[in-house]
Order: C-alpha cells, then structure tokens, then sequence
C-alpha cells in the first residue's frame, strides 16, 4: 500500500486546518469543526499568502470558481463570518483573519503558521467482479432492441430542448442559492426584543446565556443608531466577541453594507 502526503497548517501551535478534510480540529482537546467548502478554500488562500493582503476578488475567484461573479456579498461575508465564529468556539484568542478596509483580508505575520505534512494511505480498490453475459437468442435481441428503439426515441430531447432547460435551471439556482445560504445561516441568531433603542440586536442562538451580550450592549450604546442591525456572537466560556453592522437585515438583501469589529480580550477591556 502506497502513503500520499496531506499538507495541513498548525495555526498558533493550537488549531489544526486539514484542507482535504475541510475541517479546523483543536491540538488540546481535539474538537473538530467542519467547515463549509467556500470557507476552508478562503481559509486556504489565506494561510498560503500569509502576511500580505488578499483581496475580495481572489478570494471569490479561488472559492467560487467561475461562478464568483454572480456570488452575493452577503454569501461571500457569511463564509468569513463562519470562519471567525469556528476560532471563537475554539477559544483562539487572537483575531486569526484581519480585514482591512477597502483593500482585502490578510492573516497577520504575527500569527503563528506552521506546515505539516499527514501521511494519508490511498484507497485500495476493490477487484471488481466480472459480471459474463448470457447469451440471447438472435429473435428475442431483434425484439429487444426494437423495443429499446422505440422508447429511447420518445424519451430522448433535442440539443436545443436540453440547452434550454440547463440554462433554466442554472438561472433558477443562481437566483434562489444565496438567499436560501443566507437564511439558513442567520437563521442561527434570534431577535433581542429586551432593548429599545435605533438599532436591532441578533444574538446567536448557541450561546448557554446572554449575559454577555448584555454586558455589550450596555457598555456600547454608541454602536445603536441609524436603524443598525447588529449581530452579536459571544460565549461565556471565551474572551472574545464578534460584531457585525450593517445597514440592514442579512437575509433580506443582497446589496447590503456591513462592518465586522473583532474584541479578541473584552473582558479586560
């Protein structure tokens, strides 16, 4: 049996990242996390260019592929938001992705990354078994393939008649995807009705309490005005805190405007 080399990256010398699994996977007390197949290749871009700025663009070129022209920001934030709530739930201290404004996103040099190599056997393939044909008298094939024929012939579209159903149904899935991704996602986040004020409060629903949510949104009033919609992700068990503005709900528009701030210690703020 023959070994292939697996490149992953040691990121603080506490979270593994296995691009081929897709998956973040904590040294200590070994949690796993699976990531979405956009996040992990932005993750990937990331680490591979680490230390200089990567752009929105070849982050969408390198995840999406060719479609990334007709992905939303809204799909394209909500895969870096994954991305920085699975290192909140690692406990990572540090802000792994740094955004800089209107330049890109960039993993700064004074993160720790470390390459390594996991030896991964290769799948032995099963021998298949070799399936021997009957023999079929020569009247009932002439039957059987008339049969056949005739079926296939009414069965079988056109090119033309299959082109236009392909292209329907691409132009179907590019206009129901992203607002199906984003509901599903901010689906995780409920409506704190507790405080009054010119914003709206989304707190994530995994969380065992608010108390720090509260503790927040008390401390930085200054953060409510204009009709903002902010989407708080906080845990009792870790420092840190992640905040999204934007102009307005997630899921409801994709020309939307948003800002992310990152508290790696608010508690010692």
């Amino acid at each position: 049996m023959s070994e292939a080399d697996n490149l992953c990256y040691l990121i603080e010398n506490k979270i593994l990242f296995n691009p081929e699994k897709q998956s973040l996977v904590h040294a200590d007390s070994h949690e796993q996390i699976k990531l979405k197949p956009t996040a992990s290749l932005c993750l990937l871009l990331l680490l591979r260019n680490h230390g200089e700025i990567v752009t929105q663009n070849e982050l969408l070129a390198f995840a999406w592929g060719e479609s990334h022209r007709q992905v939303s920001f809204n799909a394209f934030y909500q895969s870096i938001l994954s991305l920085r709530k699975s290192f909140l739930q690692m406990n990572v201290d540090k802000q792994i992705i740094t955004t800089i404004p209107r330049k890109g996103l960039v993993i700064q040099q004074e993160i720790t990354i470390e390459k390594k190599r996991v030896l991964i056997p290769e799948t032995v393939k099963e021998p298949t078994a070799e399936v021997v044909p009957q023999s079929i008298p020569l009247a009932t094939q002439d039957k059987t393939s008339a049969i056949l024929v005739g079926k296939t012939k009414r069965v079988l579209l056109t090119p033309v008649e299959g082109m236009i159903i392909m292209l329907t149904m691409l132009i179907i899935a590019l206009l129901i995807y992203p607002r199906v991704i984003s509901k599903q996602y901010f689906s995780g986040y409920v409506v704190s009705n507790k405080y009054a004020g010119e914003c709206h409060y989304f707190l994530n629903d995994d969380a065992s309490d608010y108390t720090r949510h509260e503790d927040f949104i008390k401390r930085h009033p200054e953060m409510c005005n204009n009709d903002k919609y902010l989407y708080i992700t906080a845990y009792p068990e870790t420092k840190n805190i992640s905040i999204i503005l934007c102009a307005t709900r997630m899921e409801l528009s994709h020309d939307n405007s948003c800002q992310s701030v990152y508290y790696p210690r608010y508690d010692s703020q």
